[in-house]
């Protein structure tokens, strides 16, 4: 029997034991991956420390009530646990079937920040909404890896029409949150683009036209945006304005510094006391290595780590092809966003407002991850290794010489 017929009929069968939403009954799932969901777990665990330390001065401050922030942390947490078990018992394959729906809801919903009376303007850009306590580019990211999953692992090439039409609105995804404007995400989304491409077998001449035609673009957007080009120029020379384009990672630099190599112990950080802006979302990774030192973000990095490297292969064992891509997709984009979270603190990249998965104070980014690696979750269960073909006795040997 072959792969695609097999493939149908277990999702036939599939279908008959599943309610109209795709969600089987407890004792018929496989398990998920135990690693993953320990690395997930520990990786939560360590943020909530991590986030009563950060912001604890300033819910003193501003709450009177030190526990403020990560007593709202675990709401989050308490839903964003929900939508992972969901979502880890809802077949991957459904998720093909909503592709539409999701995309459309979620490009809805981004565009609503522009509405004047909808939208809710924070630090100079539109990013969430009046009505409802979310930032919708973060489900942006969701719907990408679903559009880009659901039509790579259909199309015969690039300039396939299934293709272009799932390009057109990740584009159009993409601009309304440029518009917004929040550039961290709009560069996040466009990464992942490429990746799943070129993790789809893209040509790689195709991917470095992308990239030399991407690249000057967004650096054109980037030194034609007032904010945008003030935290460039702070990045390359930060100390010729340490007050002010320059402060943030001048700060984020002595908190690093400051930790050595065991830190100053956990509470004890002295730049979260409002020298470190955002020392609970956007800097969190500054507290961290200022109160456990190397050690500490060793640890932290290598959960990051595991988390990709287990990741990419619950994506690998994957024998259908959208779970693959779908299972990559995760897994790239909240990796490369740990990524990026980490090098904005250490003065590698730019400052942008990119939070570091899992670990950072924040409702919307929280639930969106512990969502998604619930559908990596669910791909886990029919990610198994591939069996060795058993031996056949009756095949013949070569004869002996």
């Amino acid at each position: 029997m072959s792969y695609q017929k097999r493939q149908t009929e277990n999702v036939i069968k599939h279908n008959k034991k599943t309610s109209k939403f795709g969600i089987k009954k407890l004792k018929k799932l496989p398990p998920v991956n135990k690693n993953l969901l320990i690395v997930v777990l520990m990786l939560v665990i360590f943020g909530i420390v991590a986030i009563f330390s950060a912001s604890a001065p300033e819910g003193v401050d501003h709450y009177e009530n030190p526990l403020f922030y990560p007593l709202n942390h675990l709401k989050f947490a308490v839903v964003g646990f929900f939508l992972m078990f969901l979502t880890s018992r809802i077949h991957f394959k459904n998720w093909e079937k909503w592709v539409m729906p999701v995309s459309i809801v979620t490009i809805a919903l981004i565009a609503a920040t522009l509405v004047p009376g909808l939208g809710k303007t924070s630090y100079g850009s539109s990013r969430w909404l009046t009505f409802l306590p979310i930032q919708p580019s973060e489900f942006g990211k969701f719907a990408c890896v679903l559009l880009m999953s659901s039509a790579l692992y259909k199309a015969k090439n690039v300039l396939d029409p299934l293709v272009i039409k799932h390009f057109a609105l990740v584009a159009l995804m993409m601009l309304i949150i440029l518009v917004q404007p929040n550039m961290s995400i709009f560069l996040l989304l466009g990464i992942t683009c490429l990746a799943m491409l070129t993790a789809a077998g893209m040509n790689l001449r195709i991917f470095i036209t992308t990239a030399v035609i991407a690249i000057p673009c967004v650096l054109y957007l980037i030194m034609n945006t007032e904010y945008q080009r003030k935290r460039v120029m702070g990045w390359l020379d930060p100390f010729s304005d340490p007050q002010g384009i320059g402060y943030n990672i001048i700060q984020s630099w002595y908190a690093i510094s400051s930790g050595g190599l065991l830190g100053v112990g956990i509470g004890n950080s002295k730049q979260k006391l409002y020298y470190l802006p955002f020392g609970h979302t956007d800097f969190i990774f500054s507290v961290i290595a200022e109160e456990l030192g190397f050690v500490g973000i060793s640890v932290l990095v290598i959960l990051f780590l595991l988390f990709i490297n287990i990741g990419f292969k619950v994506a690998a064992r994957c024998e259908d092809q959208f779970g693959r891509l779908l299972a990559f997709g995760i897994t790239f984009i909240i990796g490369v966003q740990a990524f990026i979270n980490m090098c904005v603190a250490s003065g590698v990249f730019p400052v942008t407002g990119v939070t570091l998965p899992m670990i950072s104070y924040g409702g919307s980014s929280f639930i969106v991850t512990t969502a998604m690696i619930g559908v990596l979750l669910n791909i886990s269960r029919y990610s198994a290794k591939k069996e060795r073909k058993p031996y056949n006795e009756n095949k013949k040997r070569p004869q002996e010489t």
